[in-house]
C-alpha cells in the first residue's frame, strides 16, 4: 500500500497525469480517512484469513471489495456514481465468485 501511495503521488505531482486535488474541509478529510481505514482493515483481515480459510473462499470474499468500496463511498459522501459504475460491478463480483467456487 505504501508503494501504491508513493507511485500515485509521483504520477500526480511529478508526471501531472491528473491535477492535484486539495482537501477542502475537515469533514472531507475525516470521510477520506474513514474510507482508507475500512479499506486497510479489509485487506489486513483478508490476508489474515488466508491462514484459516481455503483460498477459494478468500477470493470470493475479496471479489466483493469493489462493491463494498462503492457502497461505503456512497454512504460517506452521499453522492451517486453513474449507474453504469454500479452495474459493471455485478459481473466482476459474480465472475470471480463463480470462478473461485
Amino acid at each position: 500500500m505504501t508503494a501504491c501511495s508513493l507511485l500515485s503521488y509521483i504520477a500526480i505531482a511529478w508526471m501531472k497525469v491528473v491535477p492535484m486535488q486539495t482537501i477542502r474541509s475537515k469533514v472531507q478529510f475525516l470521510k477520506i480517512s474513514a474510507l482508507s481505514l475500512v479499506f486497510c482493515v479489509s485487506v489486513v483481515f483478508g490476508n489474515i484469513s488466508l491462514r484459516y480459510l481455503p483460498v477459494s473462499f478468500n477470493q470470493a470474499v475479496g471479489a466483493t471489495t469493489p462493491f463494498f468500496t462503492a457502497v461505503f463511498a456512497y454512504l460517506m459522501t452521499l453522492k451517486r456514481e453513474a449507474w453504469l459504475t454500479y452495474i459493471t460491478l455485478i459481473p466482476v463480483v459474480t465472475g470471480v465468485i463463480i470462478a473461485s467456487g
